[in-house]
């Protein structure tokens, strides 16, 4: 049975620019083989692949920008906003009707959407709620991680998300709770 862990959601964003939603790439081998493919200029982009021993799609490669072709990681402007003690993720498939086949039937399409929660969000600084406040004011997109640990193996989750809704409390004198509800963007990543 696998063991959530405390923290086991960290919420991020990107300290130089957040006010777009980074671009998801792929499927690529590598950064290498991201490179090889002559990519256009971005600021923010996703980089992923699809495994093809496991079948599986949406494999995080790394988050960065290009400037002339080149992959510049921009892991290290990822600063940490908070970790929760409580959180939920929700992933939910879904089937939709999207035309006439012509034939009396329909053709359908399957979406995916998640979501995730949280309550008991510890911030790294005592800045009152002030940067999550911000980030759900602004509409900064997030990146976030979830991971969960089974059997001592760590397994992560990545995407981009939108602070859906920010919940501070606390009274005078007491410590201040914050509640985040974030919607996914795109796929839900996984490393």
């Amino acid at each position: 049975m696998a063991v959530v862990n405390a923290n086991c959601l960290a919420i991020y964003y990107d300290s130089v620019n957040s006010q777009t939603k980074a671009k998801v790439l792929g499927p690529y081998a590598d950064i290498a083989a991201f490179e090889a493919s002559s990519p256009a200029n971005a600021n923010r982009i996703l980089v992923v692949n699809e495994d093809a021993t496991s079948g599986e799609n949406n494999i995080y490669i790394g988050y960065g920008s290009v400037g002339s072709s080149t992959f510049v990681d921009r892991e290290e402007f990822l600063e940490l906003v908070g970790a929760a003690t409580s959180s939920t993720l929700d992933l939910t498939n879904s089937v939709e009707v999207v035309a006439r086949d012509g034939e009396g039937g329909t053709l359908q399409e399957s979406t995916q959407d998640w979501s995730l929660s949280a309550d008991g969000l510890i911030q790294v600084s005592d800045d009152a709620g002030v940067n999550l406040l911000d980030l759900a004011r602004n509409k900064y997109y997030v990146i976030v991680k979830f991971s969960i640990d089974k059997n001592g193996t760590t397994t992560d989750y990545y995407g981009q998300a939108l602070l859906e809704s920010v919940q501070l409390s606390g009274g005078v004198d007491e410590i201040a709770t914050y509640s985040v509800s974030m919607t996914g963007v795109d796929a839900l990543l996984k490393e």
